[in-house]
């Protein structure tokens, strides 16, 4: 296959057949089990001639500890993920030398990786090194923090002479956000680096297989052979870790004096965020095990990376959306756009830093504020938005250098090189704009960024890396500050909120509000992470308290016992308590289907249930409805409301005068204001008045017997469910004593 070098963006790296002299590899096809491709070196590595082992079966080329792990693999949802890498022992000249195998699955064949095996990596320290440094990186809490920090983990782990964080920016150029490096080496940190030093047929490797070594950049790779029986066609070597390196990355390396370097994919979201880029002067082998650690590192610190990322967007957000929301009332309270958004200590010209002014069209009104461009050349800009038929442009429209892609802001540059707008009608005649001055911004490059053209003795020309990579700063006139994706989502926000604003009563806009900040505070107070992070110390807890009394309990005093037993029921309370949250956190996300749920047929199943919790209600006198009418419900959700009212039932019930507990499930008539109301009564005491609201709080326990099971979560996943279904849930004190009614109306827009 020719290798057109003119561009590096049409590279084929996944194609090149070369591998490095690390490792050597087999190709095995699928359908007949046998060898179709060999690298050259595999004499060097397992000890037989490439031309061998060409054609002949798996079997007689691997021994059974690697041949038998292959139906395994394949079976395997992960593959040969966690499988990875088999040890085997490997003839080769006298000596008996253990390998790592590493098995991946690439369409039809099997690529089979064999390198060399560390002896000396015990599972013990390869534990240890791989908890210190994922401990490390999740005690981090401060998100400026956690890059400097994770360099110098990674650092300390490898061994590697300098370890980088390098993060794309949105056209792809790299930076060198954070790094540790030995004494004497020039540092790299805030060195820009061009889109071009890692091409998109790179980065697209980079998702594919997200952990990249090159051994020895000076040793000569192995040539991959192919049997007769394939076709002329390059094969896809994607998966395979050792597969050749570009001659043009082999130059860029080797001017930049590398030896050595191994590289790992940050993703976040599915997008390659940056990479761990780690560099060493002299050749250097990472053991496989080594390089599935820090796999997995990668993976904790992208993950972290997001927590944290998402823990600063929240927080940040919250601060944005108060001043939306006081914007919002402005608006709301005087009735007018142009004041409300130009009034108050919240306003269109604080909302974002550094713009130079802005503009209001209204129906028939035009108002500007401290710079804005004439009216007329705005108009023709949003013309030419609307040729351009994108649908976020019909929403909102942002640009960091205007002028240069549209001509009626040429002259503007100074004052309005950036633009943001938001439309609040279809035909774009109604708007809100801000502006920002250009300014000169300084760029310093880690060398000049413009690759060279290298010409052969053949006349042969290609695109060669660039040589030199002293700092080379660079000033970029004309644009202004850009705008951010959280910029971009409040103004977003803004428009809606200006548009309910003007289009419904302040109640209407005060309780959607509310619920957006209830949503949020349930957000930050029940979310999965925090759950999960619960459990941990509780199992912790309950398995030494199990040993204790296990291993020590004939040796302790019948107070200690007690003690044990107190902490095992603490231990219960609060899984419950938290499963409760998790359950709460659930009704709030995901769509509903709704659809009619027999109720008679529902509410006998959950008691039925019930009764194997409770044995000590056999005596309980219960009535179910049998025509109770069906319901327009989630049947999930519809589930949980009755299995919560039933279970409190169940648990708070009381003898009545005739000492008989008695439990009702049904439903009233449907009249002229009201639709059929579903409830559940039972016998006992009831609620005083000032507690029927507070009962559906979150926390909120009348009980005061510290025998009564609950977490104080299960009325207010009730009160959740009912609102999901814009529907009420209120207590009364007839039917049998305590009565919990309901009516559900989810086809009722909200």
């Amino acid at each position: 296959m020719t290798v057109d070098l003119e561009n590096c963006d049409k590279e084929p790296l996944r194609f090149i057949q070369m591998v490095q002299a690390y490792a050597c590899l087999v190709v095995v096809e699928l359908e007949t089990m046998k060898v179709r491709y060999a690298s050259e070196n595999t004499v060097e590595v397992i000890g037989k001639r490439w031309k061998d082992i060409l054609d002949r079966p798996v079997q007689e080329v691997f021994s059974f500890e690697v041949t038998a792990q292959i139906p395994v693999g394949l079976n395997r949802e992960d593959g040969f993920e966690t499988l990875n890498p088999i040890q085997a022992f490997f003839s080769v000249g006298s000596d008996r030398v253990l390998k790592n195998v590493i098995i991946n699955r690439s369409e039809n064949n099997l690529l089979i990786e064999v390198e060399g095996a560390s002896q000396f990596l015990h599972a013990s320290r390869y534990q240890q090194m791989l908890s210190r440094a994922i401990n490390k990186i999740q005690r981090l809490r401060e998100y400026d923090n956690l890059f400097a920090e994770t360099a110098a983990v990674l650092r300390q782990v490898t061994g590697y002479d300098r370890v980088m964080i390098y993060r794309f920016d949105k056209q792809f150029n790299g930076e060198v956000i954070a790094e540790a490096h030995g004494e004497g080496l020039e540092p790299y940190e805030g060195l820009r680096y061009p889109h071009t030093d890692i091409p998109p047929q790179a980065r697209e490797l980079y998702l594919k297989n997200r952990i990249r070594l090159i051994s020895n950049v000076s040793a000569p790779p192995a040539r991959l052979r192919a049997s007769g029986e394939v076709g002329e066609d390059p094969l896809d070597l994607s998966p395979a870790g050792c597969r050749g390196v570009s001659p043009v990355h082999l130059e860029y390396l080797g001017y930049m004096g590398v030896n050595n370097s191994l590289s790992v994919a940050i993703v976040m979201e599915g997008k390659l965020w940056g990479l761990f880029a780690m560099h060493h002067y002299s050749p250097r082998f990472v053991d496989a095990s080594i390089r599935n650690m820090l796999l997995f590192v990668g993976q904790i610190f992208s993950g972290h990376l997001s927590l944290q990322s998402a823990n600063r967007y929240r927080q940040e957000n919250l601060t944005r959306n108060l001043a939306r929301l006081a914007v919002g009332e402005m608006i709301t309270k005087t009735r007018d756009i142009f004041e409300g958004l130009t009034h108050g200590s919240h306003n269109i010209l604080n909302l974002f830093e550094g713009v130079s002014g802005a503009a209001i069209k209204f129906e028939d009104r035009f108002e500007e504020y401290r710079y804005a461009p004439p009216q007329k050349d705005i108009k023709e800009l949003i013309g030419q938005i609307a040729d351009r038929k994108d649908p976020e442009s019909g929403l909102v429209f942002h640009h960091d250098n205007v002028g240069n892609d549209f001509d009626p802001f040429m002259d503007h540059c100074d004052d309005a090189a950036g633009v943001l707008i938001i439309f609040l009608n279809p035909e774009l005649t109604d708007y809100v704009a801000w502006f920002r001055p250009g300014l000169s911004q300084t760029i310093t490059w880690g060398g000049k960024p413009e690759k060279q053209v290298v010409v052969a003795e053949d006349g042969t020309r290609r695109l060669g890396p660039r040589t030199s990579f002293a700092r080379y700063v660079e000033t970029v006139e004309g644009c202004s500050a850009p705008w951010t994706k959280e910029e971009i989502d409040l103004a977003m926000s803004l428009r809606t909120t200006i548009i309910n604003s003007m289009m419904q009563r302040y109640s209407e806009v005060k309780q959607a509000n509310e619920q957006l900040k209830k949503a949020l505070e349930d957000l930050e107070t029940f979310s999965y992470t925090v759950s999960h992070d619960l459990r941990a110390p509780l199992r912790a807890i309950n398995g030494y308290t199990e040993i204790l009394a296990e291993d020590y309990g004939s040796k302790l005093d019948e107070d200690a016992q007690v003690i044990i037993q107190r902490i095992h029921r603490g231990v219960e309370q609060m899984n419950s308590f938290i499963t409760d949250i998790l359950e709460l956190s659930r009704v709030g996300s995901g769509g509903l289907k709704i659809e009619e749920v027999e109720v008679s047929p529902l509410a006998g199943e959950i008691i039925s249930e019930m009764r194997a919790v409770y044995p000590d209600t056999e005596g309980l006198d219960l009535k179910i409805q049998p025509d109770i009418p069906t319901i327009r419900a989630d049947r999930r959700l519809l589930r949980q409301l009755y299995l919560n009212l039933i279970s409190n039932a169940f648990k708070y019930a009381e003898p009545n005068a005739e000492g008989i507990i008695k439990l009702e499930v049904g439903a009233r008539p449907a009249t002229d204001t009201k639709p059929v109301v579903y409830y559940v009564s039972n016998t006992g005491p009831a609620i005083p008045e000032e507690y029927t609201q507070t009962i559906f709080e979150m926390f909120s326990r009348l009980s005061t017997r510290t025998d009564t099971e609950g977490t104080g979560v299960g009325l207010a996943i009730v009160d959740r469910i009912v609102q999901r279904h814009n529907g009420s849930v209120y207590v009364t004190d007839d039917r049998l004593g305590i009565t919990f009614n309901f009516y559900l109306s989810p086809d009722t827009p909200q």
